[in-house]
């Protein structure tokens, strides 16, 4: 296996320039384990090179987020001359980012091994010495996990590589290596130490651990390997983070988004994050990755920061949300930046609209470098552990109180219940009036607001046929009055609605059975954690990703606008092979023991 040939050296070579915090140091020349872990430090510096793979670009670098999850039912690759590659689902297994991913995971999981297989050499604490082993099997097992999930049965290595004369070595069943997972992960959790004794995101904790073991097994409970009895353990586990006390929601969406931009941490929500540093224009660390360069609101402004503005939303996801919910406007950008100027332009068709979650205009480091920063990519916030939860129950009993509760509470948030309080829930039209040949201005006063609520209308046939909320506004004390004034037209009249602590909480046919309650959770997810990296697994998972992306591309041929109907291409080429990536070329034509993934060749 050509993984092996060329990392037995690779992995002596501890690079270890990732990590902020505790992961912040400098990289290290090249040394051979005999030579090595001679002390603590020197076992802490091996731990940080096993970190480090996490932030290459073949990973959360870039490609792993940025090509192999951009197309699903949330987003598509706004390159309309893209016809192959792994953004469209046509491309074969001598794809490089296919085998880039590959690479670097075994790279990831030699280090462990070398690591681990080392770690009683140096004199040193053996509280200090559990830790390190804790989180070192945590990353391997992590490393196989994703593995497994985009590879199926993958070769189980647990030693380090003693020879590079004898690279070749089996794909071990699915069922095996999960098993190792867990075991890896289980002890691991007893071993690490809570969040609290780093207030940083960036170092694996129990709560990351308790919350990984939750995505684990639910995993294990869906496709291919369908284990129900698993449901039960991810519920375990999710509950152990909740009932942990140490985390919740961050009363504000888009604060999560703008604090991994800003290099924030908020332990709270962000449990476990892959971190990276600078932006290549500073001395010191830098250890750089994509995140708001690529997909992002688009422009060349280099004050805000130059985005490509790769992705966009997809309708299918725009129609999932409700008009009142910020998380729709914060995720799919209503504006983009004209070329290299500050101008905003508004989109108003849904598919026109890129993706905005991580903004660079928050960035802090300046000057920004066009193509690189250090903005964290979130591996498992809080809110997820909540929907991770709600889902295993149902799946066991159906919906329950406390699931729906949980659900309410994520909804809440992204309807900014906490941060907003009463605020203009819907403007309605009670009279159109006459006579309105251009729009009129639309203003909300009164009402005793923080922040003022505002509004646009919309004409048809003389009349004001609707009124559109733009912003809701913040703790309005009473219901506002509407005035509706224009150069053309009069008599148009209209009626606020505030809303409620609960309007944005499920409705009970959203909760009538366990079938109507997984669909909602479906939904949430999406909503709740767009282009995170975790859409395709878990459409994997629930066995609909070629149903979804099938309805997705069929969606972008009857609705889209001409110049965005090259968003079916995805769901056109797609076919059930794709539920798993093909096994690298390279590696198959090194190690005669591989076999290929039914589908490819």
């Amino acid at each position: 296996m050509k993984t092996k040939l060329s990392l037995l050296l690779l992995v002596l070579l501890f690079s270890i320039s990732s990590c902020k915090k505790y992961l912040e140091v400098l990289p290290k020349d090249f040394v051979s384990p005999e030579n090595y872990f001679n002390n603590e430090t020197e076992l802490n510096t091996a731990l940080v090179g096993v970190y480090d793979i996490m932030g290459s670009a073949a990973l959360y670098g870039e490609i792993l987020w940025s090509q192999f999850e951009v197309a699903t039912d949330e987003s598509f690759y706004r390159q309309s001359t893209t016809t192959l590659g792994v953004q469209v689902y046509n491309y074969d297994s001598n794809n490089s980012s296919v085998a880039g991913i590959w690479k670097a995971l075994y790279a990831g999981i030699e280090r462990a091994n070398i690591l681990l297989a080392n770690i009683d050499k140096p004199s040193m604490p053996e509280a200090n010495r559990s830790v390190v082993r804790g989180e070192a099997l945590f990353l391997r097992a992590y490393y196989y996990y994703l593995l497994t999930s985009n590879f199926g049965d993958v070769p189980l290595i647990l030693e380090p590589t003693k020879s590079v004369n004898n690279p070749e070595i089996a794909r071990t069943p699915l069922k095996e290596v999960y098993a190792q997972i867990l075991s890896d992960m289980t002890t691991a959790e007893g071993l690490v130490k809570p969040i609290t004794a780093y207030n940083f995101a960036g170092r694996v904790s129990k709560s990351a651990v308790q919350g990984i073991l939750a995505r684990v097994c639910l995993k294990m409970a869906g496709n291919p390997l369908n284990d129900k009895t698993k449901y039960a353990d991810a519920a375990k586990w999710a509950k152990m983070v909740i009932n942990s006390g140490l985390h919740s929601l961050n009363p504000s969406y888009e604060q999560i988004f703008i604090n991994h931009m800003q290099d924030k941490y908020d332990i709270k929500e962000g449990i476990w994050e892959v971190e990276f540093t600078g932006n290549l224009l500073q001395s010191g660390v830098n250890e750089t990755g994509r995140l708001g360069v690529l997909g992002g609101l688009a422009g060349t402004n280099d004050e805000i920061g130059n985005s490509y503005g790769q992705w966009n939303g997809t309708r299918v996801l725009y129609d999932i949300y409700k008009p009142q919910d910020l998380r729709r406007d914060w995720n799919i950008g209503s504006y983009y930046y004209s070329g290299a100027t500050k101008n905003k332009v508004f989109q108003t068709v849904a598919e026109a609209k890129s993706v905005g979650k991580w903004r660079r205009e928050y960035e802090l480091l300046t000057p920004k470098n066009r193509n690189y920063n250090g903005a964290n990519f979130p591996l498992l916030r809080y809110s997820d552990v909540l929907l991770m939860y709600a889902e295993a129950q149902n799946e066991i009993s159906g919906p329950d109180a406390e699931s729906i509760n949980y659900v309410n509470l994520v909804r809440q948030r992204g309807a900014g219940k906490v941060l907003n309080g009463t605020n203009v829930f819907t403007v309605n039209v009670v009279n159109g009036g006459s006579g309105y040949t251009t729009v009129p201005n639309v203003t909300i006063n009164g009402g005793g607001f923080t922040t003022q609520a505002t509004a646009t209308a919309a004409i048809a046939n003389g009349r004001v046929s609707a009124i559109t909320v733009v912003t809701p506004g913040s703790f309005y004390a009473s219901v506002p009055t509407v005035t509706i004034a224009g150069t053309t037209g009069t008599g148009a009249t209209a009626t606020v609605t505030l809303s409620t602590a609960t309007d944005a909480d499920l409705i009970p046919a959203e909760t009538a059975n366990q079938a109507a309650f997984k669909s909602t959770i479906i939904d949430e997810r999406s909503r709740e954690l767009c282009y995170e990296g975790l859409r395709r697994g878990d459409l994997i998972r629930w066995g609909i990703f070629v149903e979804r992306m099938k309805n997705s591309a069929s969606v972008a041929t009857l609705r889209y606008i001409a110049a965005f109907k090259y968003a079916s291409r995805p769901g056109d080429n797609i076919s059930e092979k794709h539920n798993l990536l093909p096994i690298p070329l390279s590696e198959i034509s090194l190690n005669r023991l591989l076999t290929q993934n039914p589908g490819w060749l």
